[in-house]
């Protein structure tokens, strides 16, 4: 299969405009392994936001920004050419919504194929459902994971090629919510080359809403930390790590 996509997205202190393509290619390799081969190639664009600007031109009176990102914002857009290899090991009885079963997923990707970035990122992730009690139609999930990724080559690791806190990370923390932090004033996370994360959670029927929709409740504990970073710059927390206490929360498979 394929994709074509765009998106932007506005944080703190910049936004950010990417576009690109991924091509995939996968194949069973047994019931319950696959493996799937991917390239993706993109640009990605960086600019000020507009609400530390004046005429164009960043105006430190309105707001401070990191040094450190203004210099990855001078310096694209970025093109970034990679292929992934990824496996996958899948029990799960029902993906739509799942009772029982173990789902881990292991992924290399190396950029560099032509294009600007240079590095090699692994991630990996395990989940597993396990029915707590069937007349609630209550099932407990547990699941953790890891990335790291490096550089490769002269020009090292850009700011934006390290990893970003975000939902996917760490549930209930605004985006860039944990990891090291610039000390030039700014106060602005700058990403990490390694995260480790964890989540333990029960899902249960919502009332009124028909099962066919595939909506489900959900409590649950998220804990997370991302740290390490390649960045030229003094930092404030060589590491950080954010827990999400127990809360309610829509579950979706």
């Amino acid at each position: 299969g394929f994709d074509i996509y765009k998106s932007t997205r506005e944080y703190n202190h910049y936004d950010t405009d990417v576009t690109g393509a991924t091509i995939r290619f996968g194949l069973p390799i047994t019931d319950s392994i696959s493996t799937q081969l991917a390239y993706n190639i993109s640009q990605e664009k960086y600019s000020i936001a507009d609400g530390c600007l004046t005429s164009g031109v960043y105006d430190p009176s309105k707001c401070t920004i990191s040094q450190a990102i203004r210099d990855g914002v001078a310096e694209s857009p970025w093109t970034k050419s990679s292929v992934s290899l990824g496996l996958v090991y899948n029990t799960i009885d029902d993906m739509k919504n799942p009772h029982e079963g173990l789902y881990i997923t292991g992924t290399t990707e190396v950029a560099g194929l032509g294009g600007d970035a240079k590095w090699v990122k692994l991630t990996g992730r395990a989940s597993v459902y396990q029915t707590l009690s069937e007349q609630m139609d209550l099932v407990g999930l547990i699941s953790a994971g890891a990335g790291h990724v490096e550089g490769y080559g002269n020009d090292g690791l850009r700011i934006f090629d390290q990893f970003q806190s975000s939902t996917k990370m760490i549930r209930g923390f605004a985006s860039d919510g944990i990891g090291p932090v610039d000390s030039d004033g700014a106060g602005d996370h700058l990403g990490g080359t390694t995260y480790f994360n964890a989540s333990a959670e029960a899902q249960f029927p919502l009332p009124v809403i028909p099962e066919s929709f595939g909506l489900r409740g959900a409590v649950f504990i998220d804990t997370a930390t991302l740290y390490g970073s390649e960045v030229d710059s003094a930092l404030v927390n060589s590491s950080t790590t954010g827990m999400q206490w127990p809360r309610f929360g829509r579950s979706q498979p």
